[in-house]
């Protein structure tokens, strides 16, 4: 019985989706994943950089990209498009975060892209989540 029982509970756990947060403030992206990991079933991979993204991903296909847009040496939405050029990640769908994103509201609108301002609330950021994921 516990053979028959091993291969359901790991084909769940290969079915998980995860969420690739792009966040280079060390302490919102340890809040994100915290908050992640306590209120929903998926799992939550935190990149410091577009750079370290770009890396995650030739490894892992995640089912949703969370970018900050302020990053160091590229913007969220350089990233976005350079994720989406790459194969198999065309149809991943991604949520923007900024404080100041407004000003590039447009860009945004144009890929289709939830936009999630911050300082945010929990509430709306796991609503953002569940929209982008359905």
């Amino acid at each position: 019985m516990l053979a028959k029982q091993r291969p359901l509970a790991e084909e769940q756990h290969t079915t998980r989706k995860v969420i690739l947060f792009v966040e280079d403030d060390p302490n919102i992206g340890e809040f994100l994943l915290m908050a992640i990991s306590q209120e929903t079933p998926y799992q939550a991979l935190l990149a410091a950089s577009g750079e370290r993204a770009l890396e995650i991903v030739q490894h892992i296909k995640p089912s949703l990209f969370v970018l900050d847009y302020y990053l160091g040496t590229m913007n969220g939405l350089c990233l976005y498009d350079r994720l989406h050029a790459q194969q198999g990640l065309e149809a991943i769908p991604a949520i923007i975060m900024s404080a100041g994103s407004s000003e590039h509201q447009d860009e945004i609108d144009q890929r289709h892209l939830l936009n999630l301002a911050k300082p945010f609330d929990i509430d709306d950021l796991l609503l953002s989540i569940r929209r982008a994921l359905n």
